[in-house]
């Protein structure tokens, strides 16, 4: 008797990978899917995100919301009289669950699931048993969550996703030395710095007077060009803000304890052929995780309310690309206490979480907070 795996198709992958990735491997996969989901190319990217499970599989397509039909699909599927089946209840509409469910429980011999979402839980639907839940032991890390939600990494960021400009300690200290910045005088330096940056002909810069001025806080904050006189490309990204990718980067990975695989910066993603680069992205727990990095946003409430439109833009886009699973946080090195409360009632609702200097001032919150995110 052969096992065959079931997967309700739906935008919502994750929890189909989860639940393959998860279970014993089967003989064959059944997905039950529609015309639009063919569409969008779901099945494919479910397969891809499951390296080394799935040899053997085929797609039935019905009618979304036709009883009828996805039980006439069912009925003809050639591998339904000699095998047993595992079935994932989680995708799909509810009228294809309920038309699954009929189906599947006419034996006893097959098993249902269900995968609440957000919630690392397995619970046995049909057969019920007395303890119907258990835990899900899978952990999705970053390059498989971005392909099961057919988001392509681009392949230079991608592999140099955890190389790191400076040291951890070299940018730990730059980031106490801006935070203190009382007069403000890396941050007009950095603002010197950020129009060769916006121009992408610029590879270099070589240092005049002039330019060895506005370098000059860097350096006594501890920084020192690579090359004597020349400030690279590379060293204006990082003097420009990518200094505090990388400070929230080592954080992140130090105190939430992820390995190279989960976790990167300066990330360049394409969907549906539009790129956008992310600061600090990684999965925990079989979530997803952006963090926007902020080191140019003033504490006056109009330069944040830009901030805060273009942030939301982006986690709306986020959810819409990346499904129900992902956390969005915006890191600035700002005091985020002064905002009106209509503005953090708003990032609240909108489940955009917001740090500021009054947390990464820290140790003791920053110790109590990253471990909780």
């Amino acid at each position: 008797m052969s096992l065959i795996l079931v997967s309700l198709i739906s935008d919502q992958t994750i929890p189909n990978v989860l639940f393959i990735r998860d279970q014993p491997k089967a003989d064959s996969y059944l997905f039950i899917s529609t015309q639009k989901m063919e569409s969008k190319g779901i099945v494919a990217n479910v397969i891809k995100a499951c390296p080394d499970h799935i040899n053997s599989y085929q797609t039935i397509v019905v009618e979304e919301d036709n009883l009828e039909d996805i039980t006439s699909k069912l009925n003809s599927f050639a591998g339904s009289k000699d095998a047993d089946f595992v079935v994932n209840l989680t995708g799909g509409t509810k009228v294809m669950s309920l038309g699954v469910f009929e189906f599947f429980s006419k034996s006893t011999n097959n098993q249902m699931f269900y995968l609440p979402l957000g919630k690392n839980k397995v619970l046995q639907i049909f057969p019920q048993k007395s303890q119907s839940s258990r835990e899900l032991d899978f952990r999705i890390n970053l390059e498989d969550y971005l392909i099961a939600n057919g988001v392509i990494p681009e392949s230079k960021s991608f592999l140099d996703k955890n190389n790191l400009s400076r040291t951890e300690k070299e940018t730990a200290n730059l980031f106490q030395k801006f935070s203190s910045d009382s007069n403000h005088i890396l941050k007009i330096s950095a603002e010197h710095f950020r129009a060769y940056r916006q121009d992408q002909k610029i590879k270099k810069i070589d240092l005049n007077n002039e330019e060895k001025w506005y370098l000059q806080p860097f350096i006594n904050a501890g920084f020192s060009p690579m090359e004597n006189g020349v400030l690279s490309r590379q060293e204006i990204k990082y003097l420009t803000g990518d200094w505090f990718e990388e400070y929230v980067y080592n954080l992140v990975k130090s105190l939430k304890n992820k390995n190279d695989n989960d976790i990167g910066f300066g990330v360049y993603l394409t969907r549906d052929n539009v790129k956008n680069e992310f600061d600090v992205i990684f999965t925990h727990n079989n979530a997803l995780y952006v963090i926007e990095c902020k080191t140019d946003v003033a504490n006056e409430e109009g330069k944040f309310a830009e901030l805060f439109n273009n942030t939301l833009y982006k986690a709306g886009s986020l959810r819409k690309d990346f499904g129900l699973f992902v956390k969005f946080y915006v890191f600035a090195v700002n005091d985020f206490t002064i905002l009106s409360k209509e503005k953090t009632d708003r990032a609240r609702v909108l489940d955009i979480n917001l740090v500021g200097t009054e947390i990464l001032n820290s140790e003791e919150k920053l110790m109590q907070f990253i471990p909780k995110m």
